[in-house]
């Protein structure tokens, strides 16, 4: 009965662990590797366009030939950094709203492990006030017996 006992407690404890601790970290590598790879993504493909813009920049200079040509690509060099600046600024807001997802989804976890673990927490607590009542019930118990049995035994 003590071994079963033992074996039931520590699968329960296995299993809090598991339900508290190990499942949430495991939920929040994911999400990490999720964002970061977002992230990842975003960079790559603004190195990409970034690059394209500033080829294009430098093939445009090497064919100057004329004045004709340089108003032509001081033109194209001006819609060049509008563009780059377009760019930028719709990288960030890709990045601001990754970042803003990873943070609501990070507090999500965050929430739901606390939760988690004050549910444990108040199951163990009652599963120890419960263990609390059986040990004293068992030890009035011996003690009304002792007291049967020392009565008994002064009565002969």
């Amino acid at each position: 009965m003590a071994n079963t006992n033992v074996k039931e407690n520590i699968d329960q404890a296995q299993q809090q662990f598991a339900s508290v601790f190990s499942g949430p970290a495991s939920s929040f590598a994911s999400k990490m590797l999720d964002y970061t790879e977002k992230l990842a993504n975003v960079q790559r493909e603004a190195l990409d366009t970034y690059t394209e813009i500033g080829f294009r920049q430098m093939r445009s200079a090497i064919e100057v030939r004329s004045a004709d040509d340089l108003r032509n690509y001081m033109e194209e060099q001006q819609e060049a950094a509008k563009k780059a600046g377009e760019q930028m600024k719709s990288d960030m807001e890709k990045i601001q709203s990754i970042n803003q997802e990873f943070m609501q989804q990070s507090q999500e976890l965050t929430q739901n492990a606390m939760q988690r673990g004050q549910e444990v927490a108040q199951k163990n607590m009652e599963r120890g006030q419960q263990k609390v009542e059986e040990v004293a019930k068992e030890g009035e118990k011996e003690v009304d017996e002792s007291a049967k049995e020392a009565k008994a035994a002064s009565k002969k």
